[in-house]
């Protein structure tokens, strides 16, 4: 009988499923990039829908600042690195399982080839008995296995073994594989929970600063307000008007800014009011002005201020000539409004 030998099938197995994986891992690369792509094109239509189209690749544009897009295209980035992530640990499982058909494959394979070694055997060994009847029989080599059959069980024994190990250091590859995707996939993710908390934050501050701005510009239309209410006073007791000054209005709107550190005639420098008309070079011989906080309109601020001796008298004050008056608004002072008038000669 023929020495028998298996390993061709182990090795076809094995090419068979080298194969795959590399076919595996070219469309696993292909449909990442184009899950990428789709993605991104989704993603950039969906800032177009957001922000009425204004939105161009590699540009800020809208309504948002330059680091709020760009904490938006970090949360989009590491959402893609937490899908690839995922594309991983699906590809580590599916090479795994196609490493374990591969494996119940060959070993199927070398069972039937052991089967048909053993039938090949039984049929030879009876060959034997009919060809020898007259040989003397001893009963001790009833048992004992010919060199063929010695040397198929080793071949049998080593393709087993080799099998086995080849099995187990495919699981243990996968399963390590599976278990840094997965990690991957967890750390991609919390990044993406970070940037998308940081994106939150950036558009909470921006829309704080657009209704910042929004007030701001609303209440600086106080400023002409106020004025035609002083002049109105001015012209009832038979004074002259007061110009409204560009310069003293800047010099008001310092003042109003510095009353959220201390509202006070002081400022918080610990320099006089008047020192801002120093700093803006303006030039005054009679200087005065008076300040308010909390009054929601010109006309609310105008009657405290009219109502009041101290203040009344600045305003009618016949020496000045020129005003500037602001109006400063903070939500989130205790106040809100503050208001401030400013008298030159």
């Amino acid at each position: 009988m023929k020495k028998q030998n298996i390993k061709p099938p182990v090795i076809l197995a094995l090419l068979t499923l080298i194969l795959f994986a590399g076919f595996e891992n070219a469309y696993l690369k292909w449909e990442n990039e184009e899950a990428a792509r789709i993605a991104h094109e989704q993603y950039v239509e969906s800032l177009e829908n957001n922000y009425g189209g204004a939105y161009t690749e590699g540009t800020t544009a809208g309504t948002l600042s330059e680091e709020e897009w760009e904490a938006m295209e970090t949360a989009a980035q590491a959402r893609m690195d937490a899908y690839k992530a995922e594309m991983a640990a699906k590809a580590a499982a599916t090479r795994a399982e196609a490493e374990a058909l591969a494996r119940e494959k060959e070993e199927a394979e070398a069972a039937a080839q052991a089967d048909s070694e053993e039938d090949s055997m039984q049929a030879d060994s009876g060959d034997a008995e009919d060809a020898e009847e007259t040989d003397t029989e001893n009963p001790d080599d009833e048992d004992k296995p010919t060199e063929d059959e010695a040397a198929v069980a080793t071949d049998d024994d080593a393709a087993k073994e080799e099998a086995e190990k080849a099995a187990a250091e495919a699981e243990a590859k996968a399963q390590e594989d599976a278990e840094k995707a997965a990690a991957e996939a967890a750390k991609a993710q919390e990044e993406a929970e970070k940037a998308a908390a940081e994106a939150a934050k950036a558009q909470e501050e921006a829309e704080k600063a657009a209704a910042q701005a929004e007030m701001q510009a609303s209440v600086s239309e106080y400023a002409t307000e106020v004025a035609n209410l002083v002049n109105q006073y001015r012209a009832e007791a038979g004074l002259a008007p007061l110009t409204l000054s560009p310069s003293l209005c800047e010099a008001a709107e310092i003042r109003a800014a510095e009353l959220l550190i201390s509202f006070s005639h002081t400022r918080p420098n610990g320099q006089p009011c008047v020192s801002t008309f120093d700093s803006l070079g303006i030039p005054y011989g009679y200087a005065g002005d008076n300040i308010a906080a909390g009054q929601k309109s010109a006309s609310e601020v105008m009657n405290s201020w009219i109502n009041s001796p101290g203040h009344k008298k600045n305003i009618m004050n016949p020496n000045y000539s020129k005003i500037g008056i602001a109006c400063y608004y903070d939500a989130s002072a205790p106040y809100s409004y503050y208001w401030v008038q400013m008298f030159t000669d």
